[in-house]
């Protein structure tokens, strides 16, 4: 094989279809809901209330809120003084 055919295989071919595809993003229209502007911190919040976690998972026994010391399946652990 020679260099020329090693680099029309793994660099030119692959270049060109990556700007294929790329190309071709550029010409599709954009998925419904996708324009909202966005937010600034000068705006003013007009939407409801957010609430970010850092799971998503169902907790047994009552959840984050729960403050049994017995309960084995707690997300994230337990704070405690001792090292």
């Amino acid at each position: 094989m020679s260099i020329l055919e090693t680099t029309l295989i793994f660099g030119v071919i692959p270049v060109a279809v990556i700007g294929l595809i790329g190309a071709l993003s550029y010409l599709t229209d954009k998925q419904p809901g996708m324009d909202v502007p966005p937010y600034r911190l000068t705006d003013e919040w007009t939407r409801e209330p957010l609430l970010w976690s850092a799971t998503d998972e169902v907790t047994p026994f009552g959840g984050h809120g729960s403050h049994d010391a017995d309960t084995a399946d707690s997300i994230g652990g337990a704070a405690s003084g001792k090292w």
